[in-house]
Parts: C-alpha cells; sequence; structure tokens
C-alpha cells in the first residue's frame, strides 16, 4: 500500500467530513421552486490492489463528479440530463481494465477498473406520468431491479452502467409493480458502450403478509456476439417476519433458469438457485446464504448485466462465472455501532459441476453517514485461492479501499 497516496485520500476526505453538518440545508441544490432541480455528487476514492499474480501491484486515487439537472413537470413530462467524470489523481500505478487501450507500462498493474472518463453523458431521459398509474421514461437512465443479481448499475466503481432503454412501471393493480422495459444500448463502466436487444420484465407483488414474490424475464442478444446471448426467466421470494419486539426472521428463495444461445455450439440450459436464512436479534443481523450458478458442457448461469461486484466476494475473483459454473456459500454479519454500519462476510467457493475448492474470502466493511449528504466509507476484501486451482488465473489477493462522497 503507497502510503502517499492514502493520505491524500484521507486529506481529501476530511473536508467531507467537518463540513457534515452543513448537510441539514437541503437534499439537492434548488435553482427556483419553479425552474427545475439541479443534482450534484462527487465521490473521492483510494483503491489499493495486493495480489499473488505476476502483475504489479496497483493503487489508484480517483475523483468521480456528476452533475445533472431535471425540469419541472409540463402536463405531465419531465427531462433530465446528467453528465460524469472520473479523474485519477496523481500517478496512475493501474490497469484501467482489459478493454481499454492503456499503454503497456499501466498493463503491468493489476486491474482496477476506475478509467480517466472525461464529462460523459452518464443519464439523458424524458418521461411522461400523465396515464393514471404509469411512469413512461424514453432516453439514457439507471435501471436496478430488484437486488440488482439481474440488472444494474453497477454503482460500486466511479463510472456507473447506465442503458439507453424505454422503460414502463405501471402500479395499477393493488400491491403489484410492473416494469417492461427495451434496451438497445449499454454504456459501461470503461466508458465505452456496446449496442443489444433486450426486452424485459419484472412483475412484483407485495400483498403478502410475509414478503414479496417477484416473477422476472431478461431476454440478452449483444449484436456481434457469440457467447453473451442468453434468455432468463425467474422466480424471486424475499421476506421478513417480527417474531418479537426485537427479534425478526430474515428468509429469500429465488429460481432462475437461462437458456445459452452458443451459435456454433449447442444451446444449454442452465440453473440459478439462492437461498438464504436469518436473524436480526438487538440489532445484530446474521444470515447464512447459498448461490449456485449451474454449468453444463463449458457453459455457465451468468449475469452480463448485473452489479456483480456486490456478490460473490468484493475482490471481485467471480465477476464472470467460471465455466465450470460456482457455489458460494456465505456467512454475512451486520450491526450498527455508534451510527457506523458495520459489516463482516465469509465465502466459500466450488465449483458447481466438478466440485473443484475455488478457495475462500473474507470482506469487511464500514460505513458512516452524516446527515442525508455526506458519507465516509472504509473495506477491505482478501481472497485466498484453493488448491486445486492454480491454472484459473485467480491467486491470493487483497484490496482495501476508502472513500469520501458528498451527493444533493
Amino acid at each position: 500500500m503507497k502510503l502517499n497516496k492514502l493520505t491524500a485520500a484521507v486529506a481529501l476526505a476530511a473536508p467531507l467530513v467537518v463540513a457534515a453538518p452543513l448537510s441539514q440545508a437541503a437534499d439537492s441544490f434548488l435553482i427556483a421552486p419553479d425552474m427545475g432541480t439541479i443534482n450534484f455528487d462527487t465521490r473521492i476514492r483510494y483503491e489499493d490492489v495486493n495480489d499473488e499474480t505476476s502483475k504489479k501491484d496497483a493503487d489508484a486515487l480517483t475523483a468521480r463528479i456528476r452533475l445533472g439537472y431535471l425540469t419541472p413537470e409540463f402536463s405531465g413530462f419531465k427531462a433530465f440530463a446528467e453528465v460524469e467524470s472520473t479523474t485519477p489523481l496523481g500517478s496512475r500505478d493501474y490497469n484501467e481494465g482489459a478493454t481499454l487501450n492503456a499503454g503497456a507500462d499501466r498493463k503491468k498493474y493489476s486491474p482496477i477498473a476506475d478509467p480517466d472518463n472525461s464529462a460523459e453523458l452518464n443519464q439523458a431521459w424524458v418521461s411522461y406520468s400523465g396515464f393514471d398509474d404509469t411512469l413512461i421514461k424514453f432516453g439514457r437512465q439507471r435501471v436496478i431491479l430488484d437486488n440488482a443479481r439481474f440488472v444494474g448499475n453497477v454503482g460500486w466503481r466511479q463510472n456507473e452502467q447506465t442503458y439507453d432503454a424505454l422503460t414502463v412501471v405501471n402500479t395499477s393493480i393493488q400491491d403489484t409493480q410492473i416494469v417492461l422495459g427495451y434496451v438497445d444500448n449499454v454504456q459501461t463502466i470503461f466508458g465505452t458502450h456496446f449496442e443489444a436487444d433486450v426486452p424485459l420484465f419484472n412483475v412484483k407483488y407485495s400483498g403478502l403478509p410475509f414478503g414479496d414474490l417477484t416473477a422476472y424475464g431478461y431476454f440478452i442478444d449483444v449484436d456481434g456476439s457469440l457467447t453473451t446471448d442468453r434468455d432468463t426467466l425467474g422466480l424471486r421470494f424475499n421476506g421478513s417476519t417480527k417474531v418479537s419486539d426485537d427479534l425478526s426472521v430474515l428468509y429469500t428463495a429465488e429460481y432462475a433458469q437461462q437458456v445459452i444461445d452458443r451459435a456454433i455450439l449447442t444451446d444449454e440450459d442452465v440453473d440459478y438457485y439462492l437461498f438464504e436464512a436469518g436473524v436480526t436479534f438487538s440489532g445484530i443481523t446474521a444470515k447464512i446464504s447459498h448461490e449456485v450458478q449451474e454449468a453444463n458442457n463449458g457453459a455457465s448461469f451468468k449475469t452480463p448485466l448485473g452489479t456483480n461486484h456486490k456478490f460473490n466476494g468484493w475482490a471481485d475473483q467471480f465477476l464472470e462465472t467460471p465455466a465450470d459454473g460456482l457455489e458460494d456459500t456465505f456467512l454475512t454479519l451486520s450491526t450498527k455501532v455508534s451510527g457506523v454500519k458495520l459489516m463482516a462476510v465469509y465465502h466459500e467457493f466450488n465449483a458447481e459441476d466438478s466440485g473443484v475448492d475455488y478457495g475462500s474470502e473474507m470482506d469487511f466493511l464500514a460505513v458512516k453517514k452524516f446527515g442525508k449528504n455526506y458519507t465516509v466509507l472504509a473495506k477491505y476484501a482478501s481472497y485466498s485461492r484453493g488448491d486445486s486451482f492454480a491454472v484459473s488465473g485467480r491467486d491470493d489477493t487483497d484490496k482495501f479501499w476508502i472513500q469520501g462522497e458528498v451527493s444533493f
């Protein structure tokens, strides 16, 4: 870990904490009540990567700024535009990502997927709410469905993922939200984009006393791709039951089937399972989870539009499911102490198809919010590869982050 950049990150984040009392003023900058709203967000992050591969250890100090404007409503119409920039501060001792045309000197380093990306159009949409219980939105927009496992914005990275899409949200049926959409372009975290045809639906029913039931379908056809085209249908149940004033029981069950169109090779059907059970007692939450992404004949269940950093360990060893599939059994503990959110997660990874030991990981998180607008965060991930996983390209990896954010 290079202390000069870490010290700089702490120095840059400190004013965010000192200024926190000012956050009580407002949630956004108002030009005037009848002129719309300006939103502003800045996030400074230090990331350090230490792994046992042939790549050099990497560290990055970056600043992300977003600035957007939302018009007032006129006859049911609104419009929103937002630009986003990510700027490295100091030397660039990291590889911005395999998909980028970085110089040979930076390719020697481990990847940190926060590239220099100036003034990108992050969102630009028009919405219409003139029909009862219906919101129609067209243009480049943020789309997050359920827990972002299948469709999300990859919000952890400095440059988020957004979609050129048409979405319709309807709530006219009691306790039911229906989301229909069509995506034709994906703006990636690397500042690149790819064209796609993605019809989607997500229907959530919240009328049950013990949880929410969601049915969904995501049909991904990426232009020019022979391996990414995949159709997914699934069902998710998620809920909790309060047993007493200080005890609640938590549970989740989810199943999905994915049909993979491999063009030259035969199509394959693979399944996804998630089972979670936990309790919240006296402010402490404990959960045990088991997630399975199946594989068959070298084809594995994948979530190419999901916020994959959020799942299968923060060290990002499984952003893409291995060809042998993945089983992830993990224990999560979380609580709050003096307003600081604390979380620890332990993962055990195995190949779904062969049972090969993929290794284990420990993750730790501490987050403190000051008012509604200021947040500071520290995060650590430590992955240890399995004994029989040496040929996979994954090896022992430690990652550390410290971050400060202001959002209005």
